[in-house]
């Protein structure tokens, strides 16, 4: 009997969140998922950027009794585009931010609606633990961008040292650096890895679940 009231009490729950009364409230969901994923997304272009860069440093030393012009290049190029990539994942992030906001104020407000006291508890058991959830993103996020920040600063000085002296004797000198860049950025790489496993998490919980679409 006890289980049969909670189910009850849980679909009774489920109509109050996507029921006609409060339609907007699941769609609110969605569009929160949507502007986590895009987040990911970004995050991803960020690691596929960092990649390519460590790949051209990596060019640069090998290359250096050849010719590194090419590699340096190749370098020089993917400096700002890490960057401009982090940039964007940043608006993603405050757009994110907002839209998450406004599904919880919405939430609450149709909270106080409700007659029911035991579904009034349940929505609100949900609405916490979702809005913890929610949450969690800023606990991964934030160290990443700790690791990130000073990386790419780093990275950029790397730059402008290579772009004066691309001697094989610049270049040799340069090792250390370029070897401690290398292994900075790998652990930005995993800092960013478990921010898109948490976003991945993030997105599955708070939304409803959707059939995917037939190719």
């Amino acid at each position: 009997m006890k289980t049969v009231t909670r189910v009850s009490l849980i679909v009774a729950a489920a109509t109050l969140i996507a029921g006609p009364a409060l339609a907007a409230g699941y769609k609110l969901a969605d569009k929160v998922g949507v502007s986590i994923a895009e987040l990911r997304d970004e995050i991803v272009d960020i690691k596929s950027e960092v990649d390519a860069t460590m790949a051209s440093l990596d060019k640069i030393t090998a290359q250096a009794t050849v010719d590194p012009r090419k590699a340096f290049k190749e370098f020089e190029k993917g400096v700002p585009q890490i960057d401009s990539a982090a940039k964007k994942a940043k608006k993603r992030a405050d757009d994110m931010k907002k839209s998450g906001q406004t599904y919880f104020q919405q939430w609450e407000k149709e909270l106080a609606g409700v007659n029911d006291p035991d579904i009034r508890k349940l929505a609100e058991e949900r609405k916490t633990k979702l809005q913890a959830t929610f949450g969690n993103i800023k606990t991964f996020m934030e160290p990443a961008r700790d690791e990130f920040q000073p990386w790419l600063a780093h990275l950029k000085d790397l730059q402008k040292y290579l772009s004066q002296d691309l001697t094989i004797a610049g270049i040799d000198a340069a090792k250390e650096q370029i070897a401690k860049t290398k292994s900075e950025g790998y652990a930005v790489q995993q800092s960013l890895d478990k921010v898109i496993a948490e976003l991945n998490t993030v997105v599955a919980t708070i939304t409803p679940a959707k059939a995917q679409k037939k190719t």
